[in-house]
């Protein structure tokens, strides 16, 4: 915890810790934290705003269409869900964060999921994900059950 009146700032407390993980822990590829896809070109970003979204398909503002195996929405650190999903199904609160309380707060309707969404850190965030993960594993592979609850 930071004392009284003194704040840092996020992007400042991530920088170092960006600076600090190859001191502390080494190459982390070796304890399975690969460098981001983004980074290291096998992910692009499109850099433009989607209109719609049907299926697999994202059709963006200057009327491109692409398909896509996975579509992940970053909201970054101050939830904008409200604004952009048009469809209501529960999933999400008028706060923009899960609107059902932990642990039934991940998973909505039609392949939606949020992760990351009640306020329980990096932990939570990456419990969500691995529940997310076992969810869509048990939709590809029903037979193999990763035990998730679902």
């Amino acid at each position: 915890m930071a004392p009284r009146g003194c704040h840092v700032p996020a992007w400042i407390i991530d920088k170092l810790v960006l600076l600090m993980c190859p001191v502390v822990f080494g190459n982390t590829a070796r304890h399975g934290l690969r460098r981001p896809a983004i980074k290291t070109g096998e992910v692009r970003v499109l850099p433009t705003a989607v209109k719609s979204v049907r299926g697999n398909v994202i059709e963006f503002a200057d009327g491109k269409r692409h398909s896509f195996d996975a579509i992940v929405f970053a909201t970054g650190y101050r939830s904008t869900v409200r604004r952009w999903l048009k469809r209501e199904d529960g999933l999400i609160g008028d706060d923009g964060m899960a609107a059902r309380s932990y642990p039934e707060h991940w998973k909505g309707e039609n392949g939606l999921y949020c992760a990351g969404m009640v306020r329980r850190g990096i932990y939570g965030s990456c419990e969500d994900a691995e529940l997310i993960a076992g969810d869509i594993s048990n939709l590809l592979c029903p037979q193999h059950d990763q035990g998730n609850g679902t």
